[in-house]
């Protein structure tokens, strides 16, 4: 006989070692996204940052039609380049911060220290992203003010592409990627990792299920 409608099934306590498996199991998944997101960011950056690099050197070979299209798009795919590397930064913060906290269950579950690297890290969470993201940040956002400043003055030399008023209008437009550059990195310096919260019953403690 099927039990009444709106009855619901005993509680079932999920064992330690079960708690233990499937946390080792997010460990390891989350691990390895971190280590794909560090190498796509060693590969890309340098790619893609001494393309444009080269490109902005090469613009004075450039007819005068395809150089101020160059200079003109350039702030924009920097002011890109910046914000993908802040999005990377803020990914890895959100992986090492809930690896910290997988490694601070395991112990307590396990009543022993076992795992202690992000738990037990010097430089933890002191720098949003850890050491590597933050200097990544860091070095993309001077490469790229640098660079966007040697577009203002690349658009009148050799020869001035643009008259005095669309100048400045051309120079506005590059000040507003620099500090939209800017504002990004500084809203990373303040970003911390918050695990959304749960509705119902506390993760790894009770499990509850409906009868159909």
């Amino acid at each position: 006989m099927s039990d009444p409608p709106n009855t619901q099934r005993p509680l079932t306590v999920v064992s330690t070692e079960t708690r233990i498996h499937i946390l080792l199991q997010e460990f390891h998944a989350l691990y390895g996204l971190l280590t794909f997101r560090l190498t796509a960011m060693d590969r890309r950056l340098p790619a893609v940052a001494g393309t444009l690099g080269t490109m902005l050197g090469c613009t004075t070979a450039m007819p005068d039609p395809t150089r101020l299209a160059f200079l003109a798009g350039l702030p924009l795919a920097l002011l890109w380049l910046v914000l993908t590397t802040v999005q990377h930064a803020r990914s890895k913060e959100d992986h090492v911060r809930r690896i910290d906290e997988i490694e601070r269950m395991v112990n307590r579950l396990t009543g022993e220290e076992l795992l202690v690297f992000q738990s037990r890290h010097p430089n933890r969470a002191r720098y949003p992203g850890g050491r590597t993201g933050f200097a990544s940040v860091t070095a993309v956002l001077t490469v790229s003010l640098i660079m966007l400043a040697a577009c203002v003055y690349s658009v009148q030399t050799p020869v001035a592409l643009l008259t005095r008023d669309p100048f400045k209008t051309y120079a506005a437009y590059v000040s507003t990627c620099a500090l939209l550059m800017l504002l990004a990195v500084v809203r990373l310096g303040r970003y911390r990792y918050l695990r959304p919260p749960h509705d119902g019953i506390p993760l790894f403690t009770l499990h509850r299920q409906d009868a159909t």
